[in-house]
């Protein structure tokens, strides 16, 4: 498994970052680029960028490898009797751990890094999907945005969002479902975006249903979400009952 993703991403080992400051070891760093190099200034900011970068970037990673290392414990509390072995023989869940970490390198987002966790957590089990939507959940995960997975949650059930959040509900009898973002402030007054959002949702297969067009009451808190949409909130949703919102 560390193969897969790199050993300078994926080793359990690699050494903690050392105790003395950060600014201090960028000087350190920033004088040794220099040395010698011409021309001095280029080659100097070159060597400082790449080593703060590298060590924001380890830094990242090893908050990365202790949410996965919570999520096997979970995994292991969750299912009487599963060990760290059967975990590391089962094929599709070392696939999950992979995907997941490849795509948790790239991100510093919360929402985003809690739903691969939680596809880690869900990637086996009776409930547990297909290895192939597996896959394809954690690519979505990677090009959506915490955003697209706001609004995914917002239209599994509106009216249930409103009243958990004490949002009040626009007073309208009729109208689009833009009208009904424009009443949460997360999406209120960016109908461009939004109208991004949506398509990019029922691109990908998770909502059918576009954000223009006159509709009922009733019509605008039916979800849209389709049994694909919903397989993915659930994949990507705390074991707990939370979901990235």
């Amino acid at each position: 498994m560390r193969g897969s993703v790199g050993a300078a991403c994926f080793d359990p080992l690699m050494q903690t970052p050392p105790k003395k400051s950060t600014a201090r070891e960028v000087t350190e760093k920033t004088i040794e680029g220099g040395a010698g190099m011409i021309p001095l200034v280029g080659s100097a900011i070159a060597a400082a960028f790449t080593y703060a970068v590298g060590y924001a970037f380890n830094n990242r990673m090893q908050q990365w490898y202790d949410d996965v290392a919570s999520a096997i414990q979970e995994l292991q509390d969750r299912e009487e009797g599963l060990d760290f072995d059967q975990l590391a023989d089962d094929p599709v869940f070392v696939d999950a751990v992979v995907h997941a970490t490849r795509a948790a390198q790239g991100t510093h987002q919360r929402e985003k890094l809690d739903a691969l966790r939680n596809g880690i957590i869900n990637s086996i089990g009776p409930g547990a999907p297909s290895a192939d939507e597996q896959l394809r959940f954690l690519r979505l995960i990677d090009q959506f945005s915490p955003a697209h997975l706001r609004m995914l949650t917002f239209w599994r059930d509106p009216a249930a969002l409103f009243e958990t959040e004490g949002i009040p509900r626009p007073n309208i009898s009729s109208g689009a479902r833009m009208a009904l973002l424009d009443a949460v402030p997360d999406f209120a007054g960016k109908s461009d975006w939004n109208t991004l959002l949506a398509s990019d949702l029922n691109g990908a297969g998770l909502m059918a249903g576009q954000l223009g067009g006159m509709m009922t009451e009733q019509g605008l808190y039916q979800s849209p979400l389709t049994d694909l949409g919903r397989r993915f909130l659930a994949f990507v949703g705390d074991p707990t009952g939370h979901t990235p919102s």
